[in-house]
């Protein structure tokens, strides 16, 4: 089921239909809001099914950093004849490409292999080349309504309407957010009640919070993100979510010490 920027699936039947698709689009807007789904979806009706076809290829590296090798393999497979139509690729969070590797995709995009297809999928678009952008068309995604949020997570997901009317207004028009706060709820609303505890406790309660948090890298994101919602929900919190972007943006590099940086974030609470 796909929510919300339904024009953009109407735009694109119209542009499968006609045959009159560009070679390259820059899919961006706020997370969770379907950009890589549409992505997906549109490869399925050009390839068929996607774990059997040799016509796609998906770089999709979470938050880590997008390499040189990662967009030669991709070149590679571009420029292979294709079973079908039309080579697909695919490129998850391409705000993550390194200087090297956005240089060799400026190079893939500049001259394109025919009948071949590219969607970057990104919520920071800033963060790309301005000549990337210049050689793809761009789809702005837009936020999804709450009311809409609200009304899928009780009908599809059967979350209970408190939690989902407070994961709605949470999430600022971000399905795939809203879906993870109503469905983790309890571990959102604990992390929430320690970020206020130790806005009143020591610095020994804080050190030693850090270093057990820490210690979990998983956790550590997990509480870090919770802390941001709930930092960018409040009125007044704008310079709090902001410092912990700049930290969520810090320990999701592994070469820093992900303990030090935090102890720093708490220390300065």
């Amino acid at each position: 089921m796909f929510l919300g920027n339904k024009w953009a699936i109407k735009y694109f039947n119209d542009l499968i239909k006609n045959e009159t698709l560009s070679h390259a689009y820059v899919f961006y807007g706020p997370q969770g809001v379907g950009k890589k789904s549409l992505a997906l979806n549109i490869s399925q009706k050009l390839l068929g099914a996607l774990n059997s076809s040799p016509d796609i290829k998906i770089i999709d590296k979470g938050g880590e950093q997008i390499y040189i090798s990662d967009i030669r393999d991709l070149k590679n497979f571009l420029y292979l004849t294709s079973f079908g139509k039309y080579k697909v690729a695919i490129i998850n969070n391409a705000h993550n490409l390194n200087p090297e590797a956005s240089n060799a995709l400026l190079k893939v995009l500049e001259e394109p292999p025919g009948r071949s297809l590219t969607f970057l999928v990104t919520h920071l678009e800033r963060a790309l080349l301005p000549t990337i952008i210049s050689r793809c068309q761009l789809i702005r995604f837009r936020p999804l309504g709450e009311t809409e949020i609200f009304d899928y997570l009780v009908d599809e997901h059967k979350i209970k309407k408190e939690e989902a009317l407070k994961a709605a207004k949470l999430a600022r028009g971000s399905l795939g957010l809203a879906i993870d706060l109503a469905s983790n709820f309890e571990e959102f609303k604990k992390n929430v009640s320690l970020l206020n505890e130790l806005l009143k406790s020591g610095f020994a309660r804080r050190f030693e919070t850090a270093k057990e948090i820490s210690a979990a890298p998983d956790s550590l994101k997990k509480v870090v993100k919770n802390w941001f919602i709930y930092a960018a929900s409040l009125e007044g919190g704008e310079k709090l979510a902001k410092e912990l972007l700049y930290l969520n943006n810090i320990i999701s590099r592994p070469q820093f010490n992900h303990r030090l940086v935090f102890e720093n974030f708490l220390a300065g609470l």
